[in-house]
């Protein structure tokens, strides 16, 4: 399903929309847990304090209970033997012991407004927190739908086989929406594919996500048998350039993409790659063939190259893998360090050894990178593209 660039700017619209929500909600958050952690601290501090004096004024209670019992047995003795006692002192006591009581009366009253005082901003805590989780789930609903947006605006797996004998797209976003993207257009006998990692991720990389498919749309419309991939590539360049009208400013924020695609001839089996800082792997048998990028963004650039389109010999039954950098760069949580993309292209080579099932080779990256990352955080959107030439 094609969409009109208007059509997908008024998606990305509302990605932005729920973009600035859950920035607004993650403070707003933020500020209420660090108020409630603040409470809980003063009042826990609070409470142990009058736990410790009510202890202590408990006992002392108990011992000014006593000596006024001892008091009124020495009175009783006193009216039998005058003599002995001090009548006035006794009731010195007495009045000392009222005193203590009624101190202990009031710091009672006290702790008991306190502790009703703390009941109360406990509840409307509670109340902020339950409010929050409302709010959380409506926008991450929101982003879950926009999730479905997206990929109805990218091509479906089934019609990715139709050009292809076999084909997977291990696609992981970090924040349910995407920065990076995948792209297909079969014309005649001709197909151009290609793997794309915009700038960011979550939402605001969706958006640019969704501009890119917007722009290779347009651009293909007028597609000639003999363009060439770097040319499509100078294309999406001009047009991030225009439509973000960047500069060369060096404060100026650099959005853009990352980019490799291929332009391949079913009919005459032969085809191109060009690539945007994103490289290609041409896996023949055990034989890895690695295509390297231009070291440029598609945006610009204070150094501008030129795109180069590289031809790429192919045969039936060769795998061509592009991908994004959120495999190579995740974090392991046994030794903080990234996968690389040594590693990748020596799994890639393993792994065509065992099966060249599709599915079976996006199982097998599925559990290698879990593996390695194991409780450590993903770091980036991952997108991994495997076509088997028919």
């Amino acid at each position: 399903m094609n969409f009109s660039i208007l059509e997908i700017i008024l998606m990305a619209a509302v990605l932005i929309l729920l973009s600035a929500l859950i920035y607004i909600l993650r403070n707003r958050q933020k500020l209420i847990l660090k108020a409630t952690r603040r409470l809980d601290n003063r009042y826990s501090s609070q409470l142990r304090e009058s736990e410790n004096e009510i202890h202590r004024l408990t006992i002392v209670n108990e011992e000014l209970m006593q000596r006024n019992s001892h008091s009124e047995q020495s009175a009783s003795i006193s009216s039998s033997n005058a003599s002995l006692i001090d009548t006035e002192s006794i009731v010195i006591e007495q009045k000392k012991l009222e005193a203590q009581q009624l101190e202990l009366s009031n710091k009672n009253k006290i702790l008991w407004e306190m502790s009703v005082s703390i009941e109360k901003e406990k509840m409307h805590i509670q109340t902020l927190k339950n409010e929050i989780e409302r709010e959380h789930k409506s926008i991450t609903d929101s982003i879950r739908y926009a999730k479905l947006i997206q990929k109805a605006v990218l091509p479906s797996t089934e019609i990715l086989k139709e050009s292809f004998s076999d084909v997977f797209l291990f696609w992981r976003p970090r924040d349910i929406v995407s920065g990076d993207f995948y792209w297909m257009r079969r014309i005649g006998d001709t197909v151009i594919f290609t793997i794309a990692d915009c700038t960011g991720h979550g939402v605001p990389g969706a958006f640019m996500s969704m501009l890119g498919v917007a722009f290779l749309n347009e651009i293909c419309v007028d597609f000639a048998p003999d363009t060439h991939p770097a040319q499509i590539l100078e294309k999406m360049r001009n047009k991030v350039i225009a439509t973000l009208q960047q500069k060369n400013d060096m404060t100026e924020q650099k959005d853009g993409m990352d980019m490799g695609l291929c332009v391949l001839n079913l009919a005459t089996m032969k085809m191109q790659f060009a690539g945007a800082n994103n490289g290609m792997y041409h896996i023949r048998g055990n034989v890895l063939t690695e295509y390297k990028p231009v070291k440029n963004p598609i945006a610009i650039y204070p150094r501008m190259k030129q795109f180069e389109s590289l031809d790429v010999d192919i045969q039936h039954g060769d795998y061509i893998y592009m991908f994004s950098d959120g495999y190579a760069d995740q974090f392991s949580d046994v030794n903080k360090r990234k996968f690389t993309y040594g590693r990748l292209k020596q799994m890639l080579c393993d792994i065509n050894a065992k099966t060249k099932s599709a599915e079976e080779q996006s199982a097998l990256l599925d559990a290698a990178i879990s593996n390695w990352r194991g409780n450590y955080k993903q770091m980036d959107d991952i997108l991994i593209g495997g076509y088997c030439i028919k």
